[in-house]
Order: structure tokens, then C-alpha cells, then sequence
């Protein structure tokens, strides 16, 4: 019976060393997954859902190519860096139909809390479509944006694919009218 007792807690014991990273912090996710997501990672297709009051304004999916690229680096020391670049092409000499080139980039901290993970900055993506659809000119002077919440989450880590899903919502009042935006994005990387 003493040898089953001492086999029990040593097992116990030996399943709480496990369990813990080596600053003593239980973590939801692996420390393998923590691992896995540092490195740099291409992002080959961005799905985009935008709503306005709750109507669908835009749904889209950006694919890479050649002129639309997209980047994000996660370092070890729980940094992140992206970019993205896109561009039509040359300039055909015509003056109302030059080429268009735009780049964006992001950093910021990246942290995993139990299961959640968390971004202290957006992520550079394929497409532009941040500014809410619908509103062309705002005459408020001055016009308010409000973030009401943000997500994101990651869908799936491999040792090859990234997925993340990321959820925005904020309101914009002019004129005495405030309406609601929620912009949602799917992202899906490579190595």
C-alpha cells in the first residue's frame, strides 16, 4: 500500500513538472505553439466581411500575386512585424491612368494568454478596405470614431499553415448620425 501511495504522488508530481514552462506559468496552449508561430509567415489569401448596421457591404476574397503581397514575422521575444505591398503595374504615360502603389506596415507585441492570443496592433493584409464602405465624404466637423470591441484568434497553426480570424467593430458619428461598423477578416498564411 506505502509503495502504491509513493507511486501515485510521484506520478502526480511528475505530470505538474510537465505542465508547467519553466517559469512556473500553466499555459493553455503548448509551449511547442509558441514556438511554432515564430518565424515568417506569407499570407497567400485574405477573406474580408464588412457590415454596416448590420448589412453586408462588402465580401471579398484578396489572393496574392505578384503586385500584392503580404508578410508578418513573429520573433521569439514576443514581437511582431508585417507588411504588405501592392502596386498595378507601370505607369502606361497616360495621366488619368497611372499606376497605383501602396505599402503598409505594422508592429507590435504578440502574446499567448491561456488560449487566447492577443496583437497590440492591426496586421497588414492584401486588401485596403479598412475605411468604412458607404461613407465618402464625412462633412461632421469633427467627425468620431469609437472602437467598440476587437478580436482575434488563431483558426490554425501548423508547422507550415497559419490561419487567424480577426473581428472589429467601432462606430462612426457625423452629423448627429452614428452608425456601426463591424469588419471582419480571415487570414490565411504559408511558410
Amino acid at each position: 500500500m506505502r509503495r502504491l501511495l509513493t507511486y501515485i504522488v510521484s506520478l502526480y508530481a511528475a505530470a505538474l513538472i510537465i505542465s508547467c514552462s519553466k517559469g512556473g506559468k500553466t499555459l493553455g496552449i503548448p509551449q511547442s505553439s509558441q514556438q511554432l508561430i515564430a518565424g515568417q509567415w506569407s499570407l497567400q489569401q485574405q477573406k474580408v466581411l464588412q457590415y454596416l448596421n448590420d448589412i453586408v457591404q462588402l465580401d471579398t476574397t484578396y489572393n496574392t500575386s505578384l503586385n500584392n503581397v503580404a508578410r508578418i514575422q513573429f520573433n521569439k521575444d514576443g514581437t511582431f512585424y508585417s507588411i504588405s505591398f501592392y502596386s498595378t503595374g507601370t505607369n502606361s504615360n497616360n495621366l488619368s491612368s497611372g499606376a497605383v502603389t501602396t505599402a503598409d506596415s505594422t508592429a507590435g507585441v504578440f502574446s499567448f494568454a491561456g488560449t487566447n492570443f492577443n496583437v497590440s496592433a492591426p496586421i497588414a493584409g492584401l486588401g485596403s478596405s479598412g475605411f468604412p464602405v458607404g461613407v465618402t465624404t464625412v462633412t461632421a466637423n469633427p467627425a468620431v470614431f469609437t472602437p467598440v470591441s476587437n478580436s482575434i484568434a488563431v483558426a490554425q497553426l501548423t508547422a507550415s499553415r497559419l490561419s487567424l480570424h480577426t473581428e472589429n467593430i467601432y462606430t462612426l458619428s457625423s452629423n448627429q448620425v452614428t452608425q456601426t461598423f463591424k469588419y471582419e477578416c480571415d487570414y490565411y498564411f504559408t511558410r
